[in-house]
């Protein structure tokens, strides 16, 4: 039974992590990369970062950014805020 819950939870979590990545490649991967690695306008990557779900709320409500302030906020505002939890969430695993 507790293998079965085990491999349970762990399909989960490799469906939400392809979710998350899905959600990223749709919304960031264009000027991000993939991997997080791409600089942006801003001139930096996003890979190895923290913080991504305050930015990208930030982003999304106009109280965070700087010159790609307007970029970002037409990327993030069609997203819900799991969307955005999900796509932090991925960025945060990257490295």
């Amino acid at each position: 039974m507790t293998k079965t819950i085990a491999l349970l939870i762990l399909g989960v979590s490799v469906v939400m992590a392809a979710n998350n990545a899905k959600i990223y490649g749709a919304k960031c991967g264009e000027c991000h990369g993939m991997d997080g690695k791409d600089t942006s306008i801003a001139g930096k990557a996003i890979a190895g970062g923290t913080g991504a779900l305050a930015k990208l709320t930030g982003y999304k409500n106009g109280t965070y950014g700087g010159a790609q302030k307007e970029i970002m906020q037409g990327n993030v505002t069609s997203l819900s805020d799991e969307e955005l939890k999900a796509v932090a969430e991925y960025v945060d695993t990257l490295k």
